[in-house]
């Protein structure tokens, strides 16, 4: 699973109302794609201890 960078979240972060608009999208799709890598993880996370203390079995 491929995380922001720091130097990336940098990026987005400075990026302001007169920035590129291709930049911007960019920055969106970039996140909303972290996002959903993090929201997956959490899942398997939750399926993982839900298994490992016998309430999912």
């Amino acid at each position: 699973m491929a995380e922001l960078t720091p130097e990336r979240l940098s990026e987005i972060r400075s990026l302001g109302p007169t920035s590129d608009p291709i930049d911007c999208w960019a920055a969106v799709q970039d996140l909303l794609r972290d996002r959903e890598q993090l929201l997956q993880a959490n899942d398997n996370a939750a399926e993982g201890l839900a298994t490992w203390t016998g309430a999912l079995r």
